[in-house]
């Protein structure tokens, strides 16, 4: 790899976690209520009020959870490819779509009394 295509590398993931970081901002701003800057910012510093229980109770949560649900999934897909040596490699390939699907209609077909253990089962 050369110096020019490391440091576009760089650039491309600065980039990224640049718009990472507005998408996240934008997620906790935006809904039927939009929250202004300003409040988000006196909400994080303990203020109380409508706005911050929205922030504290609903948005902030979510936007995290979304932010480690893609980390790990980006994560899985790279340690996959990598362990693969296959840069297009996804889950089909080694068999742990069809697993999941098989003991997920096994929970159904078996115990069909206990729904609920399908996505555990399948996990």
């Amino acid at each position: 790899m050369s110096m020019g295509q490391h440091g576009r590398q760089i650039c491309l993931l600065g980039i990224f976690a640049v718009l990472a970081c507005l998408a996240a901002i934008v997620s906790i701003m935006k809904g039927s209520v939009e929250i202004p800057l300003p409040e988000i910012l006196a909400a994080l510093s303990g203020e109380r009020g409508t706005h911050a229980q929205i922030l504290m109770n609903i948005r902030l949560p979510r936007t995290i959870v979304a932010l480690l649900v893609g980390v790990n999934l980006s994560l899985s897909g790279a340690v996959l490819q990598a362990v693969m040596k296959n840069p297009l490699a996804d889950p089909h390939i080694i068999g742990i779509s069809s697993g999941a699907g098989l003991t997920g209609i096994l929970v159904l077909l078996l115990l069909p009394e206990y729904g609920a253990l399908v996505t555990p089962a399948a996990f």
